[in-house]
């Protein structure tokens, strides 16, 4: 059995696998928003009012990691790209 630590770090590789083959997540594109990209990697966990939350999570620690970066710092509506 997976440790709780080894299966988010399966979900981040995953992420970033699936931000790899997405153009506007390349080092110089425009960026995709978490909602975008959680549908991209199959992420939806359809709870209306908490979708979303676990790919913010880990956008938010790949951002600390420094694997991804995050466009327009501070607002709503991010965009993320690899770093």
């Amino acid at each position: 059995m997976a440790s709780g630590q080894a299966l988010i770090e399966l979900c981040k590789r995953h992420l970033l696998e699936t931000m790899q083959a997405l153009p506007e997540c390349s080092p110089n594109g425009s960026g995709l928003g978490q909602r975008a990209l959680e549908e991209a990697a199959g992420f939806a966990l359809n709870l209306p009012e908490y979708d979303g939350y676990f790919t913010w999570s880990l956008l938010v620690a790949l951002t600390l990691d420094g694997a991804v970066e995050a466009l327009q710092p501070g607002k709503r509506n991010k965009k993320y790209r690899l770093a």
